[in-house]
């Protein structure tokens, strides 16, 4: 009776497994869609002309007979436009019968990129394979980068924003370059409210990244009662614009103010 019982358990083991595995292979509809994500983010690096990059997608089964799959924009809701910002290179594209996968190339022009993101968003289309209910939507976002240039940084500025309340918004500074060849100064020279303007100034080194860090030759005489303050900070220049983002700037013990400028 015991091998009998231990027989019948094994066969129902065998035959849950056996189910179980079934449920797993689909056989129906090679449903199409985004199969490696729905977004992607690139970056257009100046002096290279354009930036190529792949947008994949698939079927949830492999396909019987060779099918024409077609890449298009949705430009109800994108800021980029095609044939002048970005180019499809393979806009239809053949998956083979037993495939479940493809990629198309977009190429995204330099003359189009800017610092301000583009947005291209793509959908899929073909007349013999339904698309899938989910990942319909393929979001590309995209910006414009520049090497590192320190030529940039000099000349007049304008100022967007200081809460430290030396300088009012729209309020122009001077900028020189040097004394290192990453370095730059801010000038003080037209700050009413320290005593030695004529000598003192932030001076800013600028890494590869564009990240900043910043240090004033001398303590800014803001005179009694706040006496004398040593400038530092960080933050950030853009090389395509020459706009300089200080994020964090520290008067003294006065930590956490913020200094934006913008070329003239």
């Amino acid at each position: 009776m015991k091998k009998i019982a231990f027989l019948i358990l094994a066969f129902f083991v065998f035959a849950l497994n056996s189910c179980k595995d079934d449920a797993e292979v689909y056989e129906g509809q090679p449903y199409l869609h985004f199969n490696k994500g729905t977004r992607g983010e690139a970056v257009v690096t100046q002096g290279t002309g354009s930036t190529t990059v792949n947008i994949d997608f698939g079927t949830v089964s492999a396909l019987e007979g060779s099918a024409q799959v077609k890449l298009v924009v949705d430009t109800s809701v994108s800021n980029a436009v095609e044939g002048v910002d970005f180019q499809i290179v393979n806009q239809n594209t053949t998956v083979n019968a037993g495939q479940i996968e493809g990629k198309f190339q977009v190429k995204l022009l330099e003359a189009g990129a800017t610092v301000a993101p583009k947005v291209i968003v793509f959908k899929l289309q073909s007349s013999s394979i339904p698309n899938a209910t989910f990942d319909q939507t393929y979001i590309l976002q995209y910006t414009k980068a520049c090497p590192f240039n320190i030529t940039p940084f000099s000349g007049t500025y304008k100022v967007v924003s200081d809460t430290w309340q030396d300088y009012e918004p729209g309020d122009l500074i001077t900028v020189q370059q040097g004394p290192a060849p990453n370095q730059f100064k801010i000038l003080a020279d037209n700050n009413i409210y320290i005593s030695n303007s004529a000598t003192a100034y932030m001076l800013v080194t600028v890494a590869n990244d564009g990240t900043i860090t910043v240090q004033s030759n001398e303590a800014f005489n803001y005179g009694a009662p706040t006496g004398s303050l040593n400038v530092s900070g960080s933050g950030k220049v853009n090389f395509c614009t020459g706009s300089i983002d200080i994020t964090t700037i520290n008067y003294g013990s006065n930590a956490g103010y913020k200094f934006s400028l913008v070329k003239n």
